[in-house]
């Protein structure tokens, strides 16, 4: 079970900062210039193996945490071959260095059957996260996805990720923080800070677990927002950048569908099948989407991949690079009066 909340209130994020190199332009702010694309951008792996670790956390993030070589090397390893993204998580404010005699970790799978979405323990001593491990690699064995459309999680089974990971890239921290601060004084018992989520430039990011949903482009004054429309059944697309554990098309496919048919409540559009077609025009490649709707009709979306031009994507970026984005057509509904 997870560690009992901090008072938010108790550490400053200014104080948290203070170590981190503050100087220079930062990719956030160019990028919201920019108005680069989100779409297509959260996480690729299916499940999380969070490691809770106070502290500051060091630019790789678990690689550099105090355990033996060996047992890293072989997590790590155990980790990627099921599947599976580490993070380190930490309560909001809590920055110290302080050892603690037990901490938590905590196993995801958005794909798992409901009983089995999300599983607690606690460490004391290294070798017990290879107990997290064996969770992991029983999900993964299972490969058992629950198609019984949305279930609804219950509170003490959700967590709410905000990447504050500012050795890694100062705007995560700049801007993840006070965000972080801000949703726990909203919900104490889910949110934790998290390390790297991909996607710097959109800080503040935030990932929903089990559901998967992941956003970007937040501040103190939408995240709030943000995050109770999605608990409600209404996702944000204008700051939905993905749902973990897909490829950049179905991500586009998933938000499109929410966008121009929905909102739906999230989970209960279902992918069916994403097929490779030849590319036109000015993209790099391009896949057909087909998703279940709610109400049992499928729908199909046209989703190209483009280049964009060459920007400075994080603030240790020391030249630009192109990156490629993923632009969803209209969905076209295949069954029913409305087929088109």
């Amino acid at each position: 079970m997870p560690a009992s909340p901090p008072d938010p209130a108790r550490d400053s994020a200014s104080e948290a900062l203070s170590d981190l190199d503050l100087s220079g332009a930062r990719c956030s702010d160019a990028a919201r210039e920019r108005h680069d694309p989100m779409l297509g951008t959260a996480p690729p792996q299916r499940r999380f193996l969070l490691v809770e670790q106070e502290g500051g956390w060091a630019f790789d993030g678990f690689p550099s945490m105090s355990l033996p070589e060996d047992l890293k090397a072989e997590i790590a390893a155990r980790a990627e071959a099921a599947g599976a993204r580490i993070m380190l998580i930490r309560r909001p404010g809590r920055h110290s260095s302080a050892v603690c005699l037990s901490r938590a970790w905590c196993v995801v799978d958005p794909a798992a059957p409901s009983d089995r979405r999300v599983t607690w323990g606690t460490w004391a001593y290294p070798a017990e996260l290879l107990g997290a491990v064996d969770r992991v690699e029983e999900l993964h064995a299972a490969q058992a996805a629950d198609d019984a459309g949305r279930v609804v999680v219950p509170d003490e089974d959700r967590l709410i990720l905000v990447c504050t990971h500012g050795r890694k890239d100062v705007c995560c921290a700049l801007r993840g923080r006070p965000v972080a601060l801000d949703l726990a004084r909203r919900w104490p018992e889910q949110v934790w800070e998290c390390t790297h989520t991909g996607g710097d430039r959109f800080a503040a990011n935030v990932v929903l677990l089990p559901d998967g949903a992941t956003y970007g482009g937040l501040d103190t004054p939408t995240a709030a927002d943000v995050v109770q429309a999605h608990l409600d059944g209404r996702p944000d697309t204008a700051h939905l950048r993905g749902a973990t554990g897909h490829p950049r098309a179905v991500q586009a496919a998933l938000v499109a569908v929410h966008e121009q048919l929905g909102p739906f409540p999230w989970g209960s559009v279902a992918v069916e099948d994403a097929t490779a077609v030849e590319p036109t025009g000015q993209e790099v490649a391009a896949h057909r989407v087909t998703l279940r709707l709610p109400d049992g009709r499928r729908a199909q979306v046209e989703v190209g991949e483009h280049r964009r031009p060459a920007a400075r994507l994080t603030c240790r970026a020391t030249a630009p690079k192109e990156s490629q984005v993923p632009v969803a057509g209209p969905v076209r509904v295949l069954d029913g009066p409305d087929a088109s």
